[in-house]
């Protein structure tokens, strides 16, 4: 892990866990404790309400209001970061469940950060996957394919062997169910099991 002091630049990416306040890591804690200002990538994470009363805490959910993709919304919150970085002190900046676990940004902050030889802390936060691995009471060794759902729709067949398991994240809305079960249906008969889960972690 990598340290530097509050009066120089920096970016500290920091893991909320995937939703229950006590799921939060220690070290996550005394960070948040220590911090001054915090930013998220959103609001919407059971834990923001949690968070010590002290922090200022700013979001980049405009992004989400008035950026037309996904892709767009990641941009601009990367730029953000990455210019925040160079403040006295740097930036803390949040997102839900493990930074480098279906988190865009973090993975694009951190590299573009190497490049600009800015310092990087990295904070581990549980992941999403750690709690659907607890609900469902499974090991992922030695075969189980993990594979965001929008990946899915855009490749239109799965990439992945029926014979193993598979989890299936970001399926939000009923459209996207739709197309992930016929998209399924390419390997898998009418009859095969799933298991939907609902809030992991919270």
């Amino acid at each position: 892990m990598e340290n530097f002091e509050n009066s120089s630049p920096g970016i500290t990416l920091l893991g909320l866990g995937p939703g229950d306040p006590g799921l939060l890591t220690r070290e996550a804690w005394d960070v948040l404790s220590d911090a001054r200002v915090i930013y998220v990538r959103t609001m919407k994470h059971p834990v923001i309400e949690s968070l010590p009363s002290h922090l200022i805490v700013k979001s980049f959910d405009h992004f989400y209001e008035s950026a037309e993709t996904f892709d767009e919304v990641y941009q601009h919150i990367v730029e953000q970061v990455l210019e925040l970085a160079n403040i006295p002190g740097g930036v803390l900046y949040a997102v839900p469940g493990h930074p480098f676990v279906a988190e865009a940004t973090s993975i694009e902050i951190s590299r573009r950060a190497i490049e600009l030889q800015i310092p990087v802390r990295i904070i581990d936060g549980l992941s999403f996957i750690d709690s659907v691995l607890s609900l469902l009471k499974i090991d992922p060794l030695p075969k189980t394919a993990i594979v965001d759902s929008l990946d899915l729709i855009t490749d239109q067949t799965p990439n992945f062997s029926p014979n193993m398991g598979a989890v299936i994240p970001q399926i939000y809305s009923k459209e996207i169910a739709s197309d992930v079960k016929l998209i399924l249906l390419v390997n898998y008969p009418d009859e095969h099991q799933v298991k939907l889960i609902h809030s992991a972690g919270t």
